[in-house]
């Protein structure tokens, strides 16, 4: 148990810029959730399902990915490489990931087999004004257009910094994947279909052969 305490120092330490981000233990992050109880959840999806980790210095958000998810290791791998790399005001601040395997003797068929149970996480600094798909309406029922054009410069601004700086091509900008600080500041997210520009380049170049 104190060896999870020390884990738990050390996420702390991330949530306060003090370290990086990296691998977090499974046991911590059931710690934080409360074993990802249905209070503690705040959001569901198709393929995944998060929940407010709870810690003495911040609330993060714990975003667990469906078992039977169609994101295969390349794809959670690039989502990890890439948030670890994007630091920008108008990036959701990412703060860590879980890959966590263990065997189980369940039932199946009236049989008992041992199955191999998976569940991978990521960590990111929890946003409480959810997401763009939230604000979407006219203008005379919804944020007046200085907003609007707060927010569209500042989605812009981010991709600008994935492009020219980091070489990352989003692939997947949606409103599902712009969430907002306490400040109204986007903040784009989901890196799973991402790809570099030498990725794009090389397959634009077997596209056109």
């Amino acid at each position: 148990m104190d060896s999870l305490y020390t884990e738990l120092d050390d996420l702390e330490r991330i949530v306060d810029g003090h370290e990086e981000p990296k691998n977090l233990s499974y046991p911590l992050l059931r710690l934080v959730t409360e074993n990802f109880s249905t209070e503690r959840k705040f959001d569901e999806g198709g393929c995944s399902q998060l929940f407010k980790g709870i810690l003495r210095n911040a609330i993060i958000a714990v975003k667990m990915l469906a078992q039977r998810t169609t994101m295969d290791d390349k794809m959670f791998h690039r989502e990890v490489r890439y948030s670890m790399m994007a630091e920008h005001k108008n990036i959701v601040r990412f703060l860590g990931y879980c890959s966590h395997t263990e065997e189980k003797a369940i039932k199946f068929n009236g049989k008992i087999i041992v199955a191999q149970i998976r569940e991978r996480l990521l960590c990111f600094e929890y946003l409480s004004n959810g997401s763009l798909e939230k604000y979407i309406t006219d203008e005379l029922r919804g944020l007046d257009w200085h907003s609007r054009f707060q927010i569209i410069k500042g989605i812009c601004d981010g991709l600008l910094y994935l492009h020219k700086e980091k070489d990352i091509i989003h692939m997947d900008i949606k409103p599902a994947n712009v969430l907002f600080d306490n400040c109204m500041v986007p903040k784009i997210i989901d890196f799973g279909l991402s790809r570099s520009t030498e990725e794009t380049q090389t397959t634009d170049v077997f596209c056109s052969m």
